[in-house]
């Protein structure tokens, strides 16, 4: 079995540094980090984090629980997290909520319980007592979603600036009885691109119709039928909250014979992977999914290690203009 001592004799290094290493250490430089890295996995060295954990009490894991495991965007967080995660010594559990408050309390308790050293969060309807005595007992890091008047660290996109470019975008393409299906009415991230949606039909002397948007649990389920409402309402295109609803009002359209873009405009949200391979690509916004994962769980990171005061990152998000709303592209 392969020791921490044949490492560090094979990098012609001590075993303290091996240690250092192995712990993300800043007492030793990058270079040496990755050339002892590099030997753990030439060598497959796997260190006892089992036993470890007794002594330090620590874990060398992290929690993250996301809405929706089949989610495309959900997913990319995730690799975003686990790559960050794959050469600095830690495991990471996943957790699906499937978009549901009490699974998501039995997660937060499950992960609580001494399995990891911080979470990571995409809440499910949030507010600020659900959480406030998990934060007393461990490192978290929220994402997405925002429960107001907590102090706790965040990273989302800016959802007002991305919802506006979208909608400003299909205005421009001639849209103006534009439905909107909205994700649940105590969604941050929701509730701000519906906040976008009314401020830039008013700009554009649009008068805002109630009837012409539905809140959902944002699944492609709810995109399949919801999408019937709308068109009953003479809507002349759709907004969809995230891409996987999009789908569901192509997939209505398809069978009903709907043509896309002649007959009904469909926009998306998240540019997911699927959202560029489908016979009329859909127009949609990038929300820097990978990146996200990567910064919370850095965030996350920083905060175990040297426990710094929290802190918010808002991204901006990226208009992708495809054919789904009538576009020459």
């Amino acid at each position: 079995m392969i020791t921490i001592k044949d490492v560090a004799k094979y990098c012609g290094v001590s075993a303290m540094t091996v240690s250092r290493a192995l712990n993300d250490s800043k007492e030793i430089s990058k270079a040496t980090k990755e050339k002892v890295l590099r030997a753990c996995r030439e060598l497959g060295y796997k260190p006892n984090f089992a036993a470890k954990s007794l002594i330090t009490k620590t874990t060398k894991m992290i929690g993250l629980i996301i809405p929706d495991i089949t989610n495309q965007y959900y997913a990319n967080i995730s690799k975003g997290v686990s790559f960050y995660l794959e050469d600095r010594g830690y495991g990471l559990i996943l957790c699906n909520s499937d978009r549901k408050k009490y699974k998501e309390k039995e997660y937060l308790n499950f992960l609580t319980e001494g399995r990891v050293d911080g979470i990571i969060i995409l809440p499910v309807e949030p507010k600020k007592e659900d959480y406030e005595d998990i934060l007393k007992q461990i490192p978290m890091v929220m994402v997405d979603n925002f429960a107001e008047g907590l102090d706790i660290s965040f990273v989302a996109n800016d959802n007002y600036d991305g919802a506006s470019q979208i909608i400003e975008h299909m205005i421009k393409q001639g849209y103006r009885k534009i439905g909107a299906i909205f994700g649940s009415k105590s969604s941050t991230a929701s509730n701000e691109r519906l906040r976008a949606y009314k401020d830039v039909l008013e700009k554009n002397n649009i008068a805002f119709d109630q009837d012409m948007i539905i809140h959902s649990n944002a699944t492609f389920e709810d995109g399949f039928t919801l999408t019937e409402h709308l068109i009953h309402k003479g809507v002349d295109s759709i907004f969809a909250i995230n891409d996987t609803v999009a789908m569901g009002v192509i997939k209505y359209c398809y069978l009903q014979g709907i043509d896309i873009p002649k007959d009904l405009g469909v926009a998306g949200y998240d540019n997911i992977e699927q959202s560029a391979m489908l016979p009329v690509p859909l127009t949609t916004v990038d929300q820097n999914n990978k990146r996200i994962g990567e910064i919370s769980v850095k965030l996350l990171m920083e905060q175990i290690n040297e426990a710094l005061k929290n802190e918010t990152i808002i991204l901006k998000p990226k208009l992708i203009i495809r054919k789904s709303c009538g576009e020459n592209k």
